[in-house]
């Protein structure tokens, strides 16, 4: 039976006691480096080593990690490749399990983030601020010239644009445009 808001409840008791006691800490100061924006998209992590693999969806994003909702999380310290999708757009980086809550999730801090996936991330992290997509891609790339035929050219703008979208992983993008040459 829910009980009423009297100050009576376990919690009110123990933060009195808490208080009366001198016990109670203050709120640790905020170590975040980067504003983090509420952000839900499909989540999968691995680990390279058992190549074991979580999936889960985000909570938050910001340039500097994320949190997971995920039922089994991996432990604090664990280093794993972390990819988020969202409306076919994605972001790939390799990441540091910053803490873990069993049953709940994760927090995760991105470690050396390609060029191009910090492109694709703050993309979205400027869609979440609200700036006009001029704001958010202000060094546009200018046309590539390109010698070969047309229809070479044609597919390597495909698979760049593919690329830069995140709907072609830059690996696979890669191999394909090596095949290409």
């Amino acid at each position: 039976m829910p009980t009423q808001s009297t100050g009576n409840s376990p919690i009110s008791q123990a933060v009195i006691w808490g208080l009366a006691l001198g016990t109670m800490k203050s709120a640790p100061a905020e170590r975040r480096e980067f504003p983090r924006y509420s952000f839900t998209g499909t989540f999968e992590a691995t680990e390279p080593n058992s190549e074991t693999r979580i999936n889960g969806r985000t909570a938050d994003l910001s340039e500097g990690g994320c949190y997971a909702d995920t039922m089994s999380p991996f432990p604090a310290g664990t280093a794993v490749k972390v990819r988020i999708s969202k409306e076919n757009r994605s972001f790939e980086s390799q990441a540091t399990v910053v803490y873990a809550a069993a049953g709940m999730g994760m927090g995760l801090r991105f470690e050396s983030i390609d060029p191009q996936q910090l492109a694709n991330l703050r993309r979205w992290l400027g869609e979440l601020r609200g700036e006009s997509p001029a704001e958010v891609e202000p060094d546009q790339e200018k046309p590539r010239v390109c010698a070969g035929p047309q229809s070479k050219c044609v597919l390597n703008e495909l698979i760049g644009e593919l690329m830069r979208k995140g709907i072609l992983d830059d690996s696979m993008g890669k191999k394909m445009l090596q095949r290409l040459a």
